[in-house]
């Protein structure tokens, strides 16, 4: 016989019923966040890869051209091309940091995640500037 109304045993109540759904609407909040979290990482990677092409395809023609009777235009539309990928790596930078500061405030675990979020931002903002230095350096190389 099926029993209707909650005065079966195995029936939770309303107060647990709804402390289970507070746990999982917890829970779809941080994988929420965690994939918010890897679209940005992703979308560095493509702003990087994407600086790194064109700067690289700036240090081709520089290097190229070098020796050629347009080479000062070649030299100056190289360089062009290596600053635009550098401030590809800006722009990355900045909305890497856009995102993860607004995870990091809007975040339901306050204070639990900020190890991770830091870290990420940590590893982005070093390879950011290591790769700003690598290039400038390559941009005083060409000339």
């Amino acid at each position: 016989m099926i029993k209707m109304g909650g005065s079966d045993k195995n029936s939770k109540s309303s107060n647990e019923l709804a402390q289970d759904r507070n746990k999982l609407a917890k829970l779809r909040n941080e994988l929420a966040e965690s994939r918010t979290l890897q679209a940005a990482e992703r979308t560095y990677a493509a702003w990087i890869r994407t600086g790194f092409t064109i700067a690289g395809a700036g240090w081709t023609l520089g290097t190229a051209l070098r020796d050629s009777e347009s080479q000062n235009v070649a030299l100056l539309l190289g360089g062009a091309l290596i600053i635009l990928g550098l401030m590809c790596f800006v722009y990355a930078w900045f909305g890497f940091k856009a995102v993860f500061d607004y995870l990091r405030e809007s975040s339901v675990l306050q204070g639990e995640k900020e190890y991770p979020f830091t870290m990420n931002l940590t590893t982005v903002t070093i390879l950011s500037v290591t790769l700003f230095i690598i290039f400038v350096v390559a941009f005083g190389l060409i000339f």
